[in-house]
């Protein structure tokens, strides 16, 4: 088998960021950025989701042993509503790897999620 896998979905807001340390020690650990494309019904553009994205990703690193090299996968909700959300999506992790290379790996596979449908996602690579 593959072995043992654990999920945590911790909370975006300020009042839970002093948890999330509990969740970070792993060293084989494999993080998901679950990035919204859509907020307050306006699409937000690269810059935008660039600023959340890197805030989020200094705090992963902050957050871990040095000596640890995470890997983040980066995924969006909200592409039923976004139609250009996918290769934003990948724009925003070839970006992030030129930013964090050497302290993350931004894996440049990306996961858009259409929220209209249960299970319907779309893999980019």
């Amino acid at each position: 088998g593959v072995g043992r896998v654990s999920t945590y979905d911790v909370a975006g807001q300020n009042q839970f960021h002093k948890t999330h340390g509990f969740f970070f020690s792993a060293s084989n650990a494999i993080f998901i950025l679950l990035l919204s494309l859509v907020i307050g019904g306006e699409n937000r553009n690269l810059p935008k989701l660039c600023e959340e994205a890197k805030y989020w990703l200094r705090f992963l690193r902050a957050s871990i042993d040095k000596r640890i090299i995470p890997t983040v996968i980066m995924a969006a909700s909200r592409l039923d509503s976004c139609p250009r959300g996918g290769e934003i999506l990948q724009q925003l992790a070839h970006c992030l790897r030129k930013v964090f290379a050497g302290k993350i790996i931004i894996s440049l596979d990306t996961f858009a999620l259409d929220c209209r449908k249960a299970r319907q996602m779309t893999g980019m690579s």
